[in-house]
């Protein structure tokens, strides 16, 4: 995001499964159940606005109003799709998910409104059925527009079917006529700079992110000198090529 940020591009992050009771670092367990998911979910969203704020510190001043998020408030998988936290990574989307139609009415009216000359997705790797759901709705505007994937952590880093997942993502893509390429971008800091920065951020999500699992997400962008490493379709190339 600060590459595309200091390149004087607009970011807009669609944030989609936001009412959550997903907090095991927090004081949630002590919250009456009733209370539970509008306690997270209230929490969450501070963590959200607390990370927006940080990577706008870094940035110039003239820069700092093109970094926006929209929240859809949808239900996590646990609570969606009643699935067991043990079990997100081992159930697949339901087509009859009405998420993807919200989501896909999300992305449709950013393009209506000329704010979305591009877009990012998750690769979904690990298979997390949140993940899985937000790729499935996005496919449809990934067929003609500038589109990556990014690599989902700390899955691609823990998860052993991780490299499995990313290479059937890719040969899906190829077998459409849409081929991916890797791309790496950087902010321009240096690598030890940038995984530090990289993990502050993380940590911003206190709630759901511990020490251990921050080290592991920032540590990887050492495997990219610092940066963060995208698969592009071809638009994605042609249309980016100069940055």
């Amino acid at each position: 995001m600060t590459h595309w940020l200091t390149a004087r591009h607009t970011v807009t992050l669609l944030n989609v499964f936001t009412r959550s009771r997903y907090a095991p670092y927090s004081d949630a367990a002590f919250v009456h159940e009733n209370d539970e998911l509008s306690y997270v979910s209230a929490m969450r969203l501070r963590e959200d606005e607390l990370f927006l704020r940080r990577v706008k510190e870094s940035l110039p001043k003239g820069l700092k109003n093109n970094l926006h998020m929209l929240d859809l408030n949808l239900k996590d998988g646990p609570i969606r799709l009643r699935v067991p936290l043990d079990q997100l990574c081992a159930t697949p989307v339901n087509p009859a998910d009405p998420s993807i139609e919200k989501i896909r009415k999300a992305l449709a009216r950013q393009s209506e409104l000329g704010a979305m000359e591009a877009l990012v997705v998750p690769a979904a790797v690990g298979n997390e059925v949140d993940h899985l759901t937000v790729r499935e709705a996005a496919v449809p505007f990934a067929a003609s527009l500038p589109t990556a994937f990014y690599e989902d952590l700390p899955y691609l880093a823990t998860d052993a079917s991780a490299s499995d997942d990313l290479e059937a993502l890719r040969a899906t893509a190829s077998e459409l006529g849409s081929p991916l390429t890797a791309v790496v971008l950087h902010a321009g800091e240096a690598t030890d700079d940038a995984i530090v920065r990289k993990r502050k951020l993380v940590l911003n999500y206190a709630s759901q992110i511990d020490d251990e699992a921050g080290a592991v997400i920032s540590g990887f962008a050492a495997n990219y000198h610092g940066g963060e490493r995208l698969w592009a379709n071809q638009p994605w190339l042609t249309c980016f090529a100069s940055e």
